[in-house]
């Protein structure tokens, strides 16, 4: 390894430190982080290993973007902006956005939208928008207004990758008139003074350390050839097809400047372990006299969506397995977490924030080594997840 992890373990969850520790031997890792609360205390927060492109030693104060763990940012807000009374999770997406109420999506609503059964997994083929324009702005907001839904919304479900954050901020924006970033440094971030982004300033471009994928990205256009015409898979094919995923060069700068400033509340958060767990915890209960959700928001959040409705094969990034309350990734085999009553996001790489209700634990994982989730996660953080079941 060469580089002893920095940080420090509480008495008790020394077995932390120890997994974290034999993850840069096997299965290995460049730099990676994590950060663990317990009944609203920090008790680890490690950090270690390289930044392999910027040739540097994980530093302490080091961010990462956390590819769809963004979403689990996302559904704090959602459910702290439900909480409110500013948006209405049963309340058609028509009301606060009317031009979405068209072609086939008229019924469909915000609780659709937020547990990826609205069936717009992908914006419609042939808009002519590439990289970053299929992710935000006024061009691709317009071609989900228009676009049919792939199947009838809220009777099956497939991870929404590309649009569950635009479309939703599309929402909160009609809703509230700030967007989903505003909402996470106004309402999350600057509450619980953690480092948590939607759109980098410039000023802290040299703090991020990149990933890099040790395979095939899982978004790449493998596979599912020989899908039936029309069907899901045919649809998600032919989109990674025209798109391929944008992987920043980081040897251009002005790329990935571009990358770091866009606010992409699906996939774009840039933020640290220990601001991820904070933020868990602080949808749990109380941190440092800050809660986000309470009892009865989160009960609803946690709210299974779609254990009811067909899973559509997603061989992505979020396991082909998952589930969702309100915008919360619910535990499955893919997302074991601590039990059944875990509750978070995975991003791609094997990224990973996650709290549980009945362990009252949150957890933040950040890594640089990216690696696909197999079926039964990550093994760097699964060794971890064990290691604070075993200590509790």
């Amino acid at each position: 390894m060469g580089l002893e992890p920095e940080g420090f373990v509480e008495q008790g969850y020394g077995a932390v430190g120890d997994a974290f520790r034999r993850n840069f031997q096997d299965p290995g890792e460049d730099a990676a982080a994590v950060a663990v609360f317990h009944g609203g205390r920090l008790v680890a927060d490690l950090w270690g290993g390289e930044d392999v492109v910027n040739r540097r030693p994980m530093p302490r104060d080091g961010l990462m973007m956390v590819a769809s763990g963004s979403k689990g940012m996302t559904a704090t807000v959602l459910a702290m902006l439900v909480q409110q009374g500013r948006i209405d999770p049963d309340e058609r997406v028509g009301t606060y956005w009317p031009e979405f109420a068209v072609n086939g999506k008229e019924r469909a609503t915000v609780g659709m939208v937020a547990s990826h059964t609205v069936g717009v997994p992908y914006p419609p083929l042939g808009t002519g928008l590439q990289g970053l324009d299929l992710h935000r702005g006024e061009a691709v907001t317009r071609a989900l207004a228009a676009a049919e839904p792939l199947w009838e919304p809220g009777t099956a479900m497939a991870y929404h990758p590309v649009t569950y954050g635009t479309l939703l901020d599309e929402i909160v924006r009609r809703a509230t008139g700030s967007t989903i970033a505003s909402h996470v440094r106004r309402m999350v971030a600057e509450p619980l003074g953690v480092e948590m982004w939607m759109g980098l300033p410039a000023e802290l471009d040299g703090r991020v350390v990149p990933g890099l994928w040790e395979q095939a990205s899982p978004m790449a256009p493998t596979g599912e050839e020989d899908a039936e015409p029309g069907s899901y898979a045919a649809r998600r094919l032919a989109f990674l097809r025209e798109n391929p995923p944008m992987d920043p060069d980081f040897t251009d700068p002005q790329e990935v400047r571009a990358h770091y400033a866009a606010e992409r509340p699906g996939i774009g958060a840039i933020t640290n372990a220990r601001a991820l767990a904070t933020m868990y915890a602080a949808v749990l209960g109380s941190v440092d006299g800050t809660r986000l959700v309470d009892e009865s928001t989160l009960e609803l959040a946690l709210t299974p969506r779609t254990d009811d409705v067909e899973t559509l094969i997603e061989s992505g990034t979020a396991g082909p397995d998952i589930r969702f309350g309100l915008g919360y990734q619910l535990a499955s085999p893919s997302m074991p977490g601590f039990g059944p009553s875990s509750f978070g996001h995975t991003g791609a790489g094997a990224r990973l924030g996650i709290a549980d209700t009945e362990h009252q634990v949150a957890f933040g994982y950040v890594c640089s080594r990216m690696r696909n989730i197999g079926p039964h996660g990550d093994p760097r953080w699964a060794a971890l997840v064990e290691a604070i079941r075993g200590c509790l």
